[in-house]
């Protein structure tokens, strides 16, 4: 009896000190969680200040009476990779897709046509 009570007392002696090391496993995870959805947000905050940076540059091309000095603000029609459906975009837009097609495919994404407008 003593060595059966001994023994489970060591079992839960084992399984604390499991549980303990599970807990911080968890709270690892969680702040590696946290900085990476922080990191995220600093990349949203990115992409917005570089939207409004475009469509100001857009805009600004778009009020100068000389077009022609600015081929890339120029509008032309693509199709969305996604819908099929025609679209119109600054002649600039190849840049786009090249540059998130390469970002993706570095990321590891696969066919990313299918994920971009």
């Amino acid at each position: 009896m003593d060595q059966e009570l001994a023994r489970l007392r060591a079992e839960i002696e084992a399984l604390r000190a499991e549980n303990e090391r599970l807990r911080e496993e968890v709270e690892a995870l969680q702040q590696e969680n946290d900085d990476l959805h922080f990191d995220a947000d600093l990349d949203a905050c990115h992409l917005a200040g570089l939207i409004a940076q475009a469509r100001a540059v857009i805009a600004e091309g778009d009020a100068c009476p000389n077009k022609a000095a600015h081929p890339l603000l120029e509008r032309a029609e693509f199709i969305n990779s996604r819908t099929g459906e025609k679209m119109i975009k600054t002649r600039s837009y190849p840049l786009f897709r090249e540059g998130f097609d390469a970002e993706a495919r570095e990321l590891g994404i696969d066919d990313p046509e299918k994920y971009r407008g």
